[in-house]
């Protein structure tokens, strides 16, 4: 299960650009000169890190020692294990670690045949030591302690060998904080669970690498216990929109304090629920998104039947969803990065905008870098632009990490992402030069 931390700041429209204030500014020159200095392989540094951490027996509140603790290194198709012992006092280290960002590290423990692991750490100069904690063996089941923050729809095309019978890809990210000290889990039904939601009648492909759906039910079930903090998580299936509409209702488990919807423009779908307000339009990836999204201060509560119909709109097409260039990959990072920031930012993580004049689609190139294809589709000035949209954002998460405002998980998970792409990025516009 990969799950990770997030901040729920919620910032309107094309108003995040003037979020940057003028020192910000001042910040970003710093950091483009810091890229522009980089060697042939920025993604690289020969600096070294350090993931340390405390193992804890929550049952008798008492450290764990000579506990063994493995690092497992993965970069490229290769993987590495270390094994550290804990201390008397439970803390375990590892050092000297590579600051790439093409390196991510799990850290792993056993007690008592219970796995527990932290997957998908990155160590960068900006995080070039991480503290990860083990609470081993004791859980919450108070319900009251877990809430989704934001709850994000993504309505896409559906899959290209599917039957054009009316069908949709829905890709939901479910933002959800356990706002205790411990693990939560709980007794439902006859199975022990981390969590649990109920989808509407009439899903099907359900897919997600987190959760397994009981058909008879319509609900869906974390095996793994939910951490403390922030999690973030994600899942996809087909629904099918009918003659009235696209009826995603479904009864709360749990409190839900945001809900999100991206419709693509000319699908002629409308929310029903008047909590949603009047839509946005944002241009994402070559396509134009409704964004919907309920107000910031209502709350709605855990046992009640949320309204989360879609109408059809008659002035639209009557419910028909283009054939868009989105992949289902782009789907679920729209919807994750709408969950990790309750709708902020949206625009600079995927509103970069393409080359003039062109109108080829998304190429979906496993074997290529990431954004490289896309990449290959803009000129020198769109290049430039994208440069400065990355660095913007990777300034403003820098801004906020420092601040506090953002949990460290995430603040790990979108750094590796951005300075990913934005190396991939620079390295274009370096083969560009060179041509």
């Amino acid at each position: 299960m990969r799950t990770s931390k997030f901040s729920f700041s919620i910032l309107r429209g094309n108003s995040q650009y003037c979020y940057l204030t003028e020192w910000c500014m001042c910040s970003l020159l710093g950091v483009v000169l810091i890229f522009f200095w980089l060697p042939a392989s920025p993604a690289q540094t020969t600096e070294s890190g350090n993931i340390v951490g405390t193992v804890v027996d929550r049952k008798l509140e008492k450290p764990l020692v000579s506990h063994p603790v493995t690092l497992t290194i993965h970069k490229a198709e290769d993987t590495e294990t270390e094994q550290a012992l804990t201390d008397e006092a439970g803390n375990y280290r590892f050092e000297g670690l590579p600051l790439d960002p093409t390196v991510h590290y799990t850290i792993s423990t056993v007690y008592e045949d219970t796995d527990y692991s932290e997957a998908d750490v990155v160590l960068s100069t900006w995080a070039p030591n991480i503290t990860i904690d083990f609470n081993i063996g004791a859980f919450t089941d108070d319900k009251s302690q877990v809430q989704i923050k934001a709850h994000t729809f993504i309505v896409g095309p559906p899959p290209e060998d599917h039957a054009s019978d009316g069908a949709v890809t829905i890709v939901e990210a479910v933002g959800v904080e356990n706002r205790s000290d411990l693990p939560f889990q709980i007794e439902h039904g006859a199975q022990t669970v981390g969590l649990y939601l109920t989808l509407p009648k009439g899903v099907e492909g359900f897919l997600s690498p987190a959760f397994t759906m009981d058909l008879a039910s319509n609900e869906i079930f974390l095996k793994t216990p939910l951490p403390p903090g922030e999690s973030l998580l994600d899942y996809t299936y087909i629904f099918h929109v009918e003659r009235d509409g696209l009826n995603l209702s479904r009864h709360l488990d749990f409190d839900t304090t945001q809900f999100m919807f991206f419709i693509p423009d000319g699908i002629g779908l409308v929310p029903n629920a008047k909590f949603f307000g009047a839509p946005r339009r944002e241009q994402i990836h070559n396509n134009i998104y409704l964004i919907y999204q309920s107000a910031p201060d209502q709350v709605f509560e855990a046992g009640t039947t949320i309204d989360l119909a879609l109408n059809v709109n008659m002035g639209g097409t009557g419910g028909a969803v283009p054939r868009q260039s989105s992949n289902l990959g782009q789907l679920i990072l729209i919807a994750v990065a709408a969950a990790l920031a309750g709708g902020f930012f949206v625009a600079a993580l995927f509103k970069l905008r393409a080359a003039n004049n062109n109108t080829e689609s998304d190429i979906d190139d496993t074997s290529t870098p990431p954004d490289a294809g896309w990449l290959r589709k803009l000129n020198p000035d769109d290049l430039e632009h994208a440069r400065v949209a990355r660095l913007e954002f990777i300034t403003h998460l820098d801004d906020k990490y420092e601040r506090q405002q953002i949990s460290e998980r995430v603040y790990k998970r979108l750094r590796r992402e951005q300075t990913e792409r934005l190396t991939t990025l620079l390295e274009e516009e370096k083969r560009g030069n060179n041509a």
